[in-house]
């Protein structure tokens, strides 16, 4: 899953792109700084699961499991002897192979910018977009990142419960984008961000309509704003976010299938510290379906606008983060085969819960260790979760995991 990202007070931004800029300012004019970064995370972990032992498929799995994984994050930041700001960067990952002859590595990111200290800044290419760099109040720093960490992974995909919050791989951090992010004045700083098709940069002749079913949807002509505020009043430190996408889509021109809503999702979140705790949460609310952390959707015709709530609270001292938080994700949920090629609602709507506890302990600088807890249940009438497909079986599924790990940075 993501990279972890502190969901505290004094985290500004959490993309690549505004740590390049940041680099870059502090470099003399005329000068260029060459970077390849790094991390190796490792987990051991244990779970349990109304999907261990599938009788759908006959497969059942183990419950205890190690993982881990590399990254790498390559770039440069120059600054012009007139004063101009630019740079590069990429994040390049491991692809999850089951051997480490099928062990592959792709790009999750890779941009460019250009950026003025008063005028802000203007990056190009696979990058977050506003709504990842002003995600507030969601509260992934007290351990690995509680659901929407590495741990969960161990857990059979359809038990795992869906985390409601719109950042990942697919909907905002992959696709080939243009974001503006403004300078912070005041402590407010804001972005817009646009992407004419929901695609990788490298992809060419995308289509605007199609007689082929397209299940989930297309986005296309995307665009993103949002701002956040950050600012210490006396001994309380404050942190708001907000952030609206709206979309169209690439056109259905097929019979028989469902069709799906134009994109618009509202989101905002605000986080308090005091004498090291923090409190806080995030609500995201509109027209999109998301049935798995990867898979993110459009709202389907007679489905059901998507809401998630989150609530949390960590407490820092020191090298040491403890915390915990709770959400809850309603959403339309996964479609099923009308059995002539494309697809129909379920008699339910899909409802994930989640509660993660756990904490982060520092033990040099660059090296981390985690230790997680997590427990959370899903359901969705009409919807086998062993099959995924329509069904009465298994339309209720529960998971918990407990585990430990590290991460290594340079």
């Amino acid at each position: 899953m993501r990279k972890l990202l502190l969901a505290t007070v004094a985290t500004v931004g959490a993309s690549m792109g505004l740590m390049a800029a940041a680099q870059a300012q502090t470099a003399a004019p005329g000068s260029v700084t060459v970077r390849l970064n790094g991390r190796v995370n490792w987990y051991a972990g244990i779970e349990g699961s109304s999907l261990d032992n599938n009788s759908s498929t006959g497969v059942k799995t183990s419950t205890d499991n190690f993982l881990g994984y590399l990254r790498l994050f390559p770039g440069f930041d120059g600054v012009a002897a007139n004063g101009l700001h630019y740079g590069a960067a990429a994040e390049i990952r491991i692809n999850g192979g089951q051997s480490a002859g099928a062990e592959t590595l792709f790009v999750h990111q890779a941009y460019g910018y250009f950026g003025l200290p008063k005028l802000g800044q203007i990056s190009f290419g696979q990058e977050n977009g506003p709504v990842v760099l002003f995600e507030t109040g969601t509260f992934e720093g007290f351990n690995d990142g509680g659901w929407w960490g590495d741990l969960p992974a161990i857990v059979p995909g359809n038990a795992e419960p869906v985390y409601p919050f719109v950042d990942n791989g697919g909907f905002s951090q992959e696709t080939n984008k243009i974001v503006y992010l403004s300078p912070t004045i005041a402590g407010f700083q804001f972005a817009v961000g646009f992407e004419p098709n929901h695609t990788a940069e490298n992809y060419t002749d995308a289509v605007t309509s199609t007689p082929n079913a397209i299940s989930g949807g297309q986005p296309r002509n995307l665009i993103d704003v949002g701002g956040q505020f950050t600012q210490t009043f006396g001994p309380i430190g404050v942190q708001l976010g907000a952030d609206y996408v709206s979309a169209g889509q690439v056109h259905y021109t097929g019979a028989s299938s469902v069709g799906y809503k134009d994109l618009n999702i509202f989101s905002g979140g605000a986080t308090a510290t005091i004498a090291g705790v923090t409190v806080g949460g995030n609500v995201v609310y509109g027209a999109f379906n998301q049935v798995s952390g990867y898979n993110f959707q459009l709202e389907p015709d007679g489905g059901h606008a998507a809401i998630g709530t989150l609530f949390g609270a960590q407490y820092t001292l020191g090298p040491v983060v403890v915390g915990g938080s709770v959400f809850r994700f309603q959403t339309t949920g996964d479609l099923v085969s009308n059995g002539v090629g494309g697809y129909q609602l379920t008699s339910g709507q899909q409802v994930n819960n989640g509660v993660a506890v756990g904490g982060t302990y520092t033990l040099v600088p660059g090296v981390s260790l985690f230790v997680d807890y997590d427990y959370g249940w899903r359901k969705q009438g009409g919807l086998d979760f062993a099959s995924d497909t329509a069904g009465t079986e298994n339309n209720y599924v529960q998971s918990q995991l407990f585990g430990v790990g590290t991460q290594i940075q340079w």
